[in-house]
């Protein structure tokens, strides 16, 4: 069975905001109060994508950050099947749905009283002429998509692939030739996109998307390839669009509770809730996803109607759903691929958290007074603190 291969270079966040309604007669709710929220984990770089499945096409739309520019990077990635539509998208997509669908944190008072799988490698040189194929390798498909100019590659030897792109000036780092293998052997295809020549001397290489499809009735996102190009830590971000919730079969999941969620200052959530998904992450030896929402799509159709392909989002039917799943993970982590599944039956996952404070506490005049004078001189009394209760 041929194999294809895709290699792209570039420079390298949309999901949904929740809003607490409530209906309560004339009576005006107080706003709560934003105490944060969680956007990224690691400062390392981060892989977010969103697949799209009808359980029989699956559209991938993918960003990955680099430390290095996109010209002195090539951009291999796996694919299960031959892509079929290959072409740029809006650098705005995945900014604004991290904006909207990270896990937002509020205090509200009481009523009585809210590289996808890449691997990358330094290349100095841009794509040249002789692309002609060898033994094994066959250039299945070549065009351009925005700023990047790509190739697909069919291989049935991993080390012929290795050969072609190191011949190609696409210089692989050690050990890609067997992580390759892996994918040669499964009849996988690659997409390996570069910057077109054209291109590198503008101004600002902003590193925009890229969407392709393909037919299959599985869904995976390939983290093996991951390995070659991995930081100490790694953040990845998936948004599935399917007719029901989805979840991972051979990793970890998990969600955090409203009950488990407490205040701490310095966070950058204001909340433990970094601390949480770092506890669940090594006790399950770093591989966790962490299901941060899950919800309707249509809600947001309006914001990825532009990008998902409309006859694959209608041929899901009613029930579409939108998943939010979030890992961070070391490279030794990144020994399988993330097989995704339909979750059909289980809840919804808000991404909106409410931590209720207590009623105000009676408060002795001494007491009271020793709060005037903190409050004026920045000197607090020793004495028993009033912290908020969790819902």
């Amino acid at each position: 069975m041929s194999k294809c291969f895709i290699v792209v270079s570039c420079i390298s966040s949309i999901l949904f905001g929740a809003t607490d309604a409530s209906a309560d007669g004339c009576m005006m709710p107080r706003m709560p109060r934003k105490v944060g929220e969680s956007t990224n984990m690691v400062a390392s770089p981060k892989q977010e994508a969103i697949l799209a499945t009808d359980g029989k096409m699956v559209q991938v739309v993918l960003r990955t950050h680099f430390r290095a520019g996109p010209e002195e990077l090539a951009w291999i990635v796996p694919v299960p099947s031959k892509p079929i539509k290959i072409e740029k998208c809006s650098d705005e997509i995945f900014s604004v749905l991290e904006s909207e669908t990270a896990p937002k944190f509020y205090r509200k008072p009481d009523k009585g009283g809210g590289g996808f799988g890449c691997g990358c490698a330094n290349y100095s040189s841009m794509m040249p002429a002789n692309m002609a194929k060898r033994s094994s390798i066959v250039v299945e498909q070549t065009g351009t998509a925005g700023i990047f100019k790509y190739v697909v590659l069919s291989a049935t030897k991993a080390d012929e692939l290795t050969k072609w792109l190191n011949d190609n000036e696409y210089f692989v780092p050690i050990g890609a030739e067997r992580i390759f293998d892996k994918y040669v052997k499964g009849g996988w295809y690659f997409l390996a996109m570069r910057i077109r020549p054209e291109a590198v001397d503008a101004l600002t290489l902003a590193p925009h998307p890229i969407s392709y499809t393909y037919r299959d009735d599985k869904l995976v996102y390939p983290l093996i390839i991951s390995q070659l190009s991995a930081d100490l830590r790694n953040e990845i971000v998936l948004y599935v669009v399917g007719n029901c919730r989805y979840g991972c079969a051979n990793w970890a999941n998990a969600t955090i509770g409203e009950d488990e969620i407490e205040l701490k200052q310095g966070s950058p959530s204001g909340t433990n809730y970094e601390e949480l998904v770092t506890a669940l992450t090594e006790k399950n030896q770093g591989r966790l996803f962490v299901t941060e929402l899950a919800g309707r799509a249509d809600d947001f159709t309006g914001r990825i109607g532009n990008v998902l392909d409309r006859r694959l989002t209608e041929s899901m039917g009613v029930g579409r759903t939108i998943t939010r799943l979030r890992a961070i993970m070391t490279p030794k982590a990144m020994d399988r691929d993330v097989m995704l599944i339909p979750l059909a039956g289980l809840e919804k996952v808000s991404n909106v958290y409410y931590l209720v404070a207590n009623d105000p506490p009676v408060v002795p005049v001494a007491a009271a007074c020793g709060l005037v004078f903190a409050a004026f001189t920045g000197v607090r009394l020793v004495g028993r603190s009033h912290f908020p209760r969790r819902r």
